[in-house]
């Protein structure tokens, strides 16, 4: 949730959608704005995922990681992120219901990514930009 690591992200879903394939993308509420802003002219589908706002040291708001009033926050950031592991899991298994899923790319910073996919058997691949 970092613009650096999303972008990278989004050009991959381009090329993914320039080869036949689908792609869904899942973010933050307040993360969805400059993604769908990107995306606007493809048929990737968003899915929106609450950022927890019960964050410890992660003031109400923040999103991002351009948004942490201090670096030094980084790491309570990526720790607070898990917290969405399951409402992506719930997600996820509806998604995996309703159409093929193939692979999952994720942010190497959401390291729980990894549980998630294999829990629904899919190839995880991570992407550090």
């Amino acid at each position: 949730m970092s613009k650096g690591h999303i972008i990278p992200i989004l050009n991959l879903a381009r090329l993914l959608l320039r080869r036949g394939m689908a792609a869904t993308m899942f973010t933050t509420t307040g993360n969805r704005p400059f993604i769908a802003e990107s995306l606007a002219d493809t048929s990737v589908c968003i899915i929106d995922i609450p950022f927890p706002q019960n964050a410890p040291e992660i003031p109400p708001g923040v999103e991002s990681t351009n948004l942490l009033p201090s670096m030094s926050l980084f790491f309570p950031f990526c720790k607070a992120t898990k917290q969405m592991q399951p409402m992506v899991e719930e997600k996820l298994q509806v998604l995996v219901q309703v159409r093929q899923v193939s692979f999952m790319v994720s942010d190497g910073f959401l390291w729980w990514t990894l549980e998630s996919a294999t829990k629904f058997g899919l190839p995880r691949l991570v992407l550090l930009a």
